[in-house]
């Protein structure tokens, strides 16, 4: 086999083991997601979080850059937005909706409820 066919190879097989297990981290979330977690991350969006919690936040951040969400501030009002990134250089992020939030951690909190929304229905 030659050099290139093995590095395909290789590539494919990283591929579906990337797959496989972000199919298991999405099992295991749809098992522990409660409302308790949900509440842990309204009450402290950043910082020291429960395992489950740390886990499903670590599994929002490997998301593909093309799906991830994030928080853009509006000055001129002092609200925040959630936004979809491009995963493109040079092509601007989008707005997902039109709702605001008045602080930073009721931003990050709605962002996560955005993205668990996404995992439960896949």
């Amino acid at each position: 086999m030659a050099l290139q066919e093995k590095e395909d190879a290789v590539e494919n097989k990283d591929d579906y083991f990337f797959d496989y297990f972000n199919e298991k981290q999405c099992e295991y979330i749809k098992q522990v997601l409660t409302d308790e977690i949900i509440e842990e991350h309204r009450l402290k969006p950043l910082g020291q979080h429960s395992e489950p919690l740390a886990r499903v936040l670590a599994y929002c951040r490997r998301i593909p850059m093309n799906q991830q969400l994030a928080i853009k501030h509006d000055r001129q009002s002092d609200t925040y937005m959630i936004i979809r990134l491009s995963g493109r250089r040079g092509v601007v992020p989008t707005v997902v909706d039109t709702e605001t939030f008045k602080t930073l951690n009721e931003a990050y909190h709605g962002l996560f409820l955005k993205q668990i929304n996404t995992i439960l229905e896949a």
